[in-house]
């Protein structure tokens, strides 16, 4: 295992997206999905399964008010570049998170929201955890540098920002 040398709380690269003025938000996806939606919503909600703490790194349709995100197809394509803010959630039968600005189109039943941000690289430990949920062998993360590891976790989780 290497070590790392300094801690990475944002990511080190310049990322094609942003456009030079005007443009204070991050759009790197960070880990896997937080929220699956099981349900048709709008273009301002997304409706799913109530929240499961005890799946997944981050549990299953775990979200918080103030958390940004992104929009994927349940085939993992990104349906818009927008970022989006979690303005309230409500709980009863299903969990319905809305969210601002509108996206384009309606959410739909396996869309996915993946949190924005670097969480996923913020420690070598943590590194090593998400290539091994990619699918990465122990015995392969083994063998990539600290830099290895932030790029396949790039190509791997935001490849739009290549």
């Amino acid at each position: 295992m290497t070590h790392q040398l300094t801690a990475t709380m944002a990511p080190e690269y310049v990322d094609k997206r942003r456009s030079y003025r005007n443009d204070f938000e991050s759009r790197v996806v960070g880990g896997p999905v937080a929220f699956t939606t099981n349900a048709g919503g709008t273009t301002t909600t997304a409706v799913g399964a109530n929240a499961d703490p005890t799946t997944g790194v981050i549990g299953t349709n775990v979200m918080r008010q103030g958390d940004e995100f992104k929009l994927f197809s349940a085939a993992g394509v990104l349906k818009e570049e927008t970022v989006f803010r979690v303005t309230a959630i409500a709980v009863a039968g299903s969990t319905t998170v809305t969210f601002t600005p509108a996206a384009a189109v309606a959410t739909i039943s396996t869309d996915t929201l993946r949190l924005i941000g670097g969480m996923n690289q913020y420690s070598s430990a943590e590194m090593d955890r998400r290539l091994v949920q990619l699918g990465f062998t122990a015995a392969r993360v083994a063998t990539l540098t600290e830099n290895d590891k932030q790029m396949q976790i790039r190509i791997s989780d935001d490849s739009g920002s290549l």
